[in-house]
């Protein structure tokens, strides 16, 4: 029990390590790329490091109540990182990167409340979700990839129009 505890308090250690290197990368203009490249490089250390601890120690984390929604949140930020690394850069890759992990993401249904009869959703989740949602169709749109287009522009108006019924 205690080494559950352990990675569990190692794993909300690299969240919120890594959050505070992202909002410093997060704030910094679009223009101007040789200080930058430092910070964001250490950003991408740090996630990448709390991405690979998740995975291997993933069923101990979800026993002391990791969501699968909080995973989701973590390649969300690395899909943000290659796409603001893209607005900086002008380099293809990156956004191909972000492409991916929002791919994953909607694949592995990591926002998703499961079951058959949807679970309340807390506002917060939902905020993250809609956002998630939000920068996978700029960046498909930016890709030309009509059909996920499409698909995440229909279930973007689902759930507008299911947070407006919710959470009002």
């Amino acid at each position: 029990m205690a080494k559950k505890e352990n990675e569990s308090k190692t794993f909300h250690s690299l969240v919120e390590s890594a959050d505070r290197k992202f909002a410093r990368v997060r704030d910094l203009p679009l223009y101007g790329r040789a200080p930058q490249n430092h910070y964001f490089q250490k950003v991408f250390r740090a996630y990448t490091r709390l991405w690979k601890y998740q995975q291997d120690n993933r069923s101990k984390l979800v026993d002391c109540g990791l969501s699968r929604w909080e995973i989701g949140e973590i390649a969300s930020r690395i899909g943000q990182l290659y796409f603001n690394q893209y607005m900086r850069s002008s380099e293809a890759r990156f956004l191909v990167e972000a492409y991916v992990f929002y791919e994953a993401i909607l694949e592995r249904k990591y926002f998703d409340s499961g079951g058959s009869g949807k679970a309340k959703v807390a506002v917060g989740v939902r905020f993250k979700e809609l956002r998630f949602y939000a920068r996978f169709l700029l960046v498909a749109l930016i890709l030309n990839k009509i059909d996920m287009v499409r698909l995440l522009a229909e279930r973007f108006k689902t759930l507008v129009d299911d947070s407006k019924a919710n959470f009002r």
